[in-house]
């Protein structure tokens, strides 16, 4: 018997915890989207010297953290001329990836604060920064399960 009842706490703690580990994607128009990439857009305003939209590739929230894989353009949808910012030796050398740019937050009370922010790597930046906070996999995942 005492088998049988710490067997189901543990499936009743296990179950709590994968609930408390779900990651969810804000959709368009939300909130809590326009929250998230209102909070980093001044960071990549500064990064290439003028207004940004966003195009998400993806957006996951998870336990107040949220990661961001986004393409810049201004607004309009027009191109960022990567050659007027402070990538323009990067770009030339082939060592920037305008197609993605990355960024990690974190949520404190009700304001949400960025953590880390890549413009344009030609690596996996995310990782280090997973391997840094100690954050799930999962957050970073671009297909939700």
């Amino acid at each position: 018997m005492r088998k049988l009842v710490l067997s189901l706490v543990l499936l009743i703690v296990g179950v709590a915890y994968a609930g408390a580990q779900s990651v969810t994607q804000p959709p368009q128009g939300s909130r809590l989207r326009k929250e998230l990439l209102d909070a980093v857009r001044p960071v990549f305003e500064k990064e290439t010297g003028g207004p940004v939209e966003f195009v998400v590739h993806r957006l996951n929230v998870m336990n107040g953290w949220s990661f961001g894989d986004v393409f810049l353009q201004r607004p309009g949808g027009r191109r960022i001329d990567w050659s007027r910012t402070k990538y323009a030796e990067d770009e030339k050398n082939g060592a920037f990836d305008p197609g993605g740019s990355f960024f990690l937050l974190k949520q404190s009370g009700s304001n949400w604060t960025v953590v880390e922010f890549a413009t344009g790597p030609t690596d996996v930046a995310w990782d280090s920064w997973r391997q840094d906070h100690h954050l799930p996999s999962q957050l970073f995942e671009r297909e939700l399960r």
